[in-house]
């Protein structure tokens, strides 16, 4: 604990009269109230305090007979050292002479002490708050009297307080203040939990050590200051700067006046100045109830938004607004440290994409990942701007258009206000150092604000529109109708150079609108105080639309707006009166081929596309090649759209618009680190970019790097909680659950998803609620709440089928079948894929065709019919190659490697994981390139390659581990990685491996890589010939695959436990259940466990000298073996085949034939994985004594 001094002790001001009182006065001598008795007067003369001191501590003498070193107090405690003298008195380091340690001892002054009242109040208080018992808490050990002295003593702890730590710096970094507001929250949570509010909370009562961690002092002090009568009269009792509104005024306050004090703390030590200044100490402590702090961001740079937040939630006026404890605090500040805070962007669904059965096991992780519902549209479009790259480089200047206000009564012009902004948006151009805030963006932030149409901007709502904008010009204005004539008024708000210009121009008629708005946007230029090279560009690179018909444009810019609505049917309505007015506007037909493309109607939607690329010859280039990529949207031709944004970019490189949809193209299509470049160039523009901010957040989690997308989540959240907007908050909080959900963090996943639904349940939106509550059902089904997610997911499907909502109907139909699936409901799993996939047809969508082609697949894998499964995989790589997504297709690849590897086919298996892994390393996906390279690795350790599946397993750790993955895949692979150790004789490493991935696993909660992990840990016993603890540890195996683990793990399981009884000598108990076994794993199409069941099955009966049985067991695991490459299986039944026919006396050189050809395959095993400890296994062992030891 700290208790600094100072030179000269402040004055004491009264909170009720402002009268400034002597320091020592305990009541104000004006009006007779309490003063507020604290430590602010202890002002650090070094960088010490109730710690070893640096340098001199400077006290003014107190008032109270002061204690010279060595004076033993009450015989009991020995004072040590003054330290300071503060509000109650002085403070002293002492040594405890009973219990032998170092305390804190505050001697209570006299004129308090002597307050009957007070100190019976004081003692109570102090009883209660010696309960908060917590390492971030300074314990209070006693309250005593000697020598006639009231003193407290508490616990010591060498270092700094708060306020001197801020002298020091002036402010901390975010990182730093952040670990100390952690600590700080801690203290209070646990002191509130114990009753115990503190009411002066300051930097000066808290303390940090040398190693940073801090301490909370004086908990219950402040209350027990408080005399009978005071909160009846008003008194105040705290430190004024850091008083809540309720303690400013008066009233009762709980645990939630704490924590606005503490935000107080958490915003100097982020700003290095109190939130509230005011020019006497009344009027600042008054000012927080009226007034709302300023926002960090807004007064100091590098403070992120997240934190600043959380501020401003501490500082609220209104309790019920604020935190409602400090366990919320301390959560959201976790969240801003781990990553993941509370994050904006499009719900999501999650799709099998990895198959079942040993190979869902392999991929049970990537079977959970998220794929984005919708994650990008080409439905909004493309304003058309010019701009090249001047020739000298300049700051840009960012410049918003706004929608235009008719001031006449005649509303059939209406439609002139949009469109107005429209064309004088893209008649001043771009370029370099000029960028304007697309149209479309700005209607987005004005539906946001909740500003209707065709109204008259008051100067609060211009500011906000520039500041979620990010712009440093407006234009805006109105127009009217006089007779024919058109006026339209303009005004350029220069809000950098605090300038505003009026403009003004004039149409005679309709018809002379469009050379009106030439004009203006030609004014607007030369008002834009640009360089003069960059306005000749802009000049030299206006652009005109490609329609000279005001009815056409009209026609076309109500299409726009209805279209941007989903009303597909008007809007088409719209499109076509517009290429009416003017059959040559390429454009116009391009936007209806669109719509109709929206509407399923394939035929008008290629008809129309045609026309407007047909159209197109003669137009400009970034006409052109918008048009030229609507028609490969229409197309499905994704290749050909990114070659014509492509285009379109190199044109106008400057165009913000065109940045994003390229990048959202490259999204689309798995070129994540592409979309990175084109988002970063939008937020570079535009940091305010809240559907950027959304399309970067999802680049990042597509491309598993949850934690990646947090940042650009959380600055899309915190512009969407300053518009307030329901709607959005509750998507926000469905995609916070499914950021959760990716995070392995079920819980919080399910508790947001919970929060999403209601707000969604409130606005009566269906299609939401639909949505949410499949969300819901899968994080309840991966908890093991089966019954509860088949309850969520069936409302889900009633909702969607009320709705006519077949999109949403099929992914949740996908969902519901993978629940099916992993329950071994395969019939009730088929009917919910294939319903799913026939909507998909149904819609068009190629895309989750697959997913479903791919899913059936699955089901098939995991009955064992390996041939239907192949057959759907490969009707869905034919998609995913059209759809030309390397992800997708390489996901495909690598089932078509598992079905095959289950038809017994290990040579194709190889080829399709080594096209997938190309794939995946072509596309920069390292996650799904180790994966294969672990599957790789699997297969080679079946044909006894197992220096090659070292190396492979080793490649996919190293990756995970540098990913940071802490998910299945991780745990997969720790476990496979430690077996192929096990397999070579490397059992210390082995079991390293396996501890850490067991210990992963149980994390995870998964059952199935539980059961898989004792198996492995089983064979490393096994391999060393420790067949008592193998045989303990399969069977551990073997419980655990109880219930619902992977039927692969069971047969392994049971396979194991079985041979360690052949090893036993008690093979005829084991003959029966081999015989069940081979049939078992050959039915799911496990034929490493067949033939190695077969094996077993055969020592068995030659142990029992049933020679002849043994021999056809053995005679065909051979074949087998022999045709699966199964090389270590191979070795093992030509000995075991030598060994039945040396003992049935059936020939000697047909055994020594067997012997050699086991001991060929055996060195040829030893040469390739570098290693001779692989000749001491335990079922390899027998063939190299058999070749005298060497072979």
């Amino acid at each position: 604990m700290i208790a600094p001094a100072h030179p000269e002790r402040y004055p004491m001001i009264c909170p009720q009269c402002s009268h400034t009182n002597p320091a020592e006065s305990v009541l104000c001598e004006e009006c007779a109230t309490p003063l507020p008795l604290d430590d602010q007067t202890i002002q650090p003369g070094s960088a010490s305090g109730w710690s070893a001191p640096v340098g001199d501590v400077v006290v003014r003498p107190a008032a109270a007979k002061e204690f010279s070193p060595g004076t033993l107090l009450g015989h009991r405690y020995e004072i040590l050292q003054l330290l300071g003298q503060g509000g109650m008195g002085a403070v002293y380091k002492a040594r405890d002479v009973e219990l032998e340690r170092l305390v804190a001892l505050k001697l209570i002054r006299p004129d308090l002490a002597s307050h009957p009242e007070m100190l019976r109040r004081f003692k109570q208080e102090l009883i209660l708050a010696r309960e908060v018992t917590h390492p971030n808490v300074i314990r209070i050990f006693d309250l005593g009297q000697a020598s006639g002295l009231r003193y407290i003593t508490m616990e010591y702890v060498e270092g700094r307080d708060l306020r001197a730590l801020l002298q020091e710096k002036g402010k901390l970094t975010p990182e730093e203040a952040v670990l100390i507001f952690q600590q700080i929250a801690a203290a209070l949570e646990a002191a509130h939990q114990a009753g115990v509010v503190h009411r002066d909370l300051k930097p000066q009562n808290i303390m940090v050590d040398k190693g940073g961690h801090v301490y909370v002092m004086d908990f219950g002090v402040a209350r027990s200051l408080e005399t009978p009568g005071m909160t009846e009269t008003g008194a105040l009792m705290g430190t004024p700067e850091y008083m809540s509104p309720e303690q400013a005024k008066g009233l009762k306050v709980d645990a939630r006046s704490d924590l606005f004090s503490m935000g107080i703390i958490f915003y100097e030590m982020l700003s290095g100045v109190l939130p509230f200044k005011a020019d006497t100490t009344m009027a600042t402590m008054f000012k927080r109830t009226r007034e709302r702090a300023v926002p960090l961001t807004q007064t100091v740079s590098g403070v992120p938004v997240f934190l600043s937040d959380i501020v401003s939630k501490c500082l609220e006026i209104d309790v019920e607004k604020r935190y409602q404890s400090s366990r919320a605090i301390v959560e959201d500040v976790e969240k801003w440290k781990s990553g993941a805070v509370r994050s904006a962007m499009n719900p999501v669904a999650r799709w099998l994409k990895y198959a079942p059965g040993r190979q869902k096991r392999l991929a049970a992780g990537v079977a959970a990942c998220l794929v984005m519902a919708g994650a990008y549209s080409f439905r909004e479009s493309l304003p058309l701007r010019v701009s090249a790259k001047p020739a000298v480089a300049v700051q840009p200047i960012s410049l918003a258009i706004l929608p235009f206000h008719n001031r006449s009564t005649d509303l059939s012009i209406d439609w002139l206000g949009p469109s107005l902004a429209e064309m004088l948006s893209t008649g001043v151009g771009q370029s370099n150092g000029l960028r304007t805030v697309s149209p479309d963006r700005l209607r987005q932030i004005l539906k946001d604000l909740r500003v209707p149409a065709n109204a008259d901007f008051d100067p609060e709502t211009l500011r906000r529109l520039a500041e979620f904008s990010s712009a440093d010009i407006l234009v805006w204005g109105q127009y009217a109708r006089f007779g024919e004539q058109i006026r339209i008024d303009v005004v350029l708000e220069d809000l950098k150079h605090n300038r505003r210009v009026p403009l003004k121009s004039e149409a005679r008629n309709e018809k002379q609108l469009l050379q009106s708005v030439a004009q203006l946007a030609q004014a607007i230029q030369q008002n834009l105080a640009l360089p003069t090279d960059v306005l000749k560009e802009l000049r030299s690179k206006t652009f005109r639309p490609s329609s000279e018909s005001v009815e056409a444009l009209h026609n076309y810019n109500e299409g726009m707006e209805l279209e941007r609505q989903g009303n597909h049917p008007e809007a088409a309505k719209r499109f076509e009166a517009s290429v009416q007015a003017d059959p040559g506007f390429a454009l116009a037909y391009s936007r209806l081929g669109q719509t109709y493309s929206n509407l399923r109607n394939d035929d008008k939607a290629e008809q129309f596309s045609r026309k407007a690329v047909d159209l197109s010859d003669k137009l400009p280039p970034q006409e052109r090649y918008l048009i030229q990529a609507n028609y490969a949207q229409v197309s499905n031709d994704n290749r050909k759209a990114i070659e014509s944004y492509e285009n379109l970019e190199k044109v106008t490189p400057d165009d913000m618009d065109v940045h994003f949809h390229l990048g959202g193209l490259y999204e689309s299509t798995g070129a994540y680190d592409k979309a990175r470049v084109e988002l970063a160039k939008v937020l570079a523009i535009d940091p305010n970019h809240v559907d950027a901010l959304l399309a970067a957040g999802r680049v990042e989690i597509r491309s598993k790097n949850p934690k990646g997308s947090l940042d650009y989540l959380n600055r899309g959240l915190s512009l969407a909680v300053q518009l307030d907007n329901a709607d959005g908050k509750a998507t926000i909080l469905n995609v916070i659950g499914a950021a959760y959900e990716q995070l392995n963090k079920p819980e919080e996943a399910l508790r947001n998803y919970g929060e999403s639904l209601a707000i969604k349940r409130g606005l009566r939106q269906k299609p939401g609620i639909a949505l949410t509550l499949g969300n819901i059902a899968r994080v309840q089904s991966s908890l093991g709440k089966h019954e509860e997610a088949y309850k969520s997911y069936q409302g889900a499907v009633t909702l969607q089928r009320e709705i006519g909502d077949k999109k949403g109907l099929g992914v949740t139909l996908i969902n519901l079948g993978q629940l099916y699936t992993e329950r071994s409901r395969y019939e009730e799993a088929l009917k919910a894929f294939k319903e799913s996939l026939q909507i998909q047809r149904d819609v068009g969508n190629e895309n989750v065709q697959a997913f479903c082609l791919n899913n059936i697949g699955n089901v098939y894998l995991a009955k064992g019919l390996a041939s239907d499964a192949l057959t759907y995989y490969e009707r869905a790589l034919e998609l995913r190659k059209k759809a030309n997504v390397p992800s997708q297709i390489g996901e495909t690849l690598h089932n078509l490697g598992e079905a095959s590897l289950k038809a017994g086919d290990y040579g194709q298996s190889l080829d399709y994981h080594l096209k997938a892994l190309e794939l995946f390393r072509r596309s920069g996906d390292k996650n799904g390139a180790a994966i294969q390279s672990y599957s790789m690795g699997t297969i080679f350790e079946y044909q006894g390659r197992y220096g090659a599946a070292l190396k492979s397993k080793e490649e996919a750790l190293k990756t995970f581990r540098e990913l940071q993955d802490r998910g299945f895949w991780m745990a997969e692979i720790l476990s496979g990685y430690g077996n192929s150790l096990g397999q070579l004789g490397r059992y210390e490493e082995a079991q390293k491996n396996l501890t850490e991935a067991m210990t992963l696993a149980r994390e995870l909660q998964n059952r199935t890589l539980v059961a898989q992990i004792l198996n492995f840990q089983g064979n490393a016993f096994y391999y060393q010939g420790d067949i008592k603890s193998a045989a303990d540890l399969f069977s551990q195996a073997l419980a655990a695959s109880s219930g619902e683990v992977e039927k692969d793990v069971v047969l392994l399981s049971k396979f194991n436990s079985a041979k360690c009884l052949v090893e036993e000598k008690r093979g005829q108990a084991a003959i029966a259940p081999l015989k069940a076994l081979v049939r078992e794993a050959d039915a799911v199409g496990l034929k490493n466990v067949s033939a190695g069941a077969e094996l077993a099955l055969a020592e068995a009966l030659l142990n029992a000298r049933q020679y002849a049985a043994a021999r056809r067991e053995l005679e065909t695991a051979l074949k087998t073996s022999e045709k699966l490459g199964l090389q270590t299986l191979l070795a093992r039944g030509h000995y075991l085949l030598g060994r039945t026919i040396e003992l049935s006396g059936s020939g000697r050189a047909e055994s020594t034939s067997h012997y050699a050809t086991a001991k060929r395959i055996l060195e040829t095993i030893r040469q390739e994985s570098g290693s001779d400890s692989i000749l001491k296994r335990q079922d390899l062992s027998a063939i190299a004594v058999r070749s005298g030891g060497q072979l």
